[in-house]
């Protein structure tokens, strides 16, 4: 019997799969604490209130973005640990890694098509991050209201972690893509 070969690319469902478990992982260990607060000190109508005002953050044109953008070179975000943040993220070195184990052809941006996708896809990810970093900041910042300093000093730790990092890295992905269009390598 002749053994079967691998195809060249993995099933898109094979990627969800393995992109699927850091962004699990991560959301469980940033949502968890923020949904706990929530549930238990939380007054309904100040939370869906805040929740309503932090979804307004979908509504940022694309053009804005360019604005809070934290450097033009690489070099600022290699500083603050960036790279590390997308060798754990989801399509990041981790699981490319481990893609590339049984698919060593795999790559996730193939040419300009994939690059492009992968540009819109990191503004999505970017408005969602931003959003989510508006509604850490108004519970941090409810928290800090009602003296419930321990909850206010969490939330905004995990504001950094979850939201702030993934914003920085969403730019420096497209700042990697701009880049490496131009030829030079970072």
């Amino acid at each position: 019997m002749i053994p079967a070969k691998h195809p060249a690319q993995p099933s898109p469902a094979l990627l969800a799969f393995y992109n699927a478990v850091p962004s699990v992982l991560w959301s469980v260990l940033s949502l968890g604490p923020l949904s706990f607060f929530c549930y238990q000190y939380v007054a309904r109508p100040w939370l869906y209130g805040l929740l309503a005002l932090s979804l307004l953050a979908y509504a940022v044109p694309k053009a804005w973005f360019s604005w809070w953008q934290l450097s033009r070179v690489p070099t600022a975000y290699r500083r603050l640990g960036v790279p590390l943040v997308n060798h754990l993220a989801q399509h990041g070195g981790l699981v490319n890694g481990l893609v590339r184990r049984r698919y060593p052809q795999y790559r996730r941006v193939r040419g300009r098509r994939s690059a492009a996708s992968l540009r819109a896809e990191s503004y999505h990810m970017e408005r969602f991050h931003m959003a989510a970093g508006v509604f850490f900041l108004l519970m941090s910042g409810y928290a800090a209201a009602q003296g419930r300093w321990g909850w206010a000093a969490l939330l905004a730790l995990l504001n950094v972690g979850y939201n702030l990092y993934p914003i920085w890295l969403q730019q420096y992905l497209r700042l990697r893509l701009d880049l490496g269009s131009r030829g030079f390598r970072c």
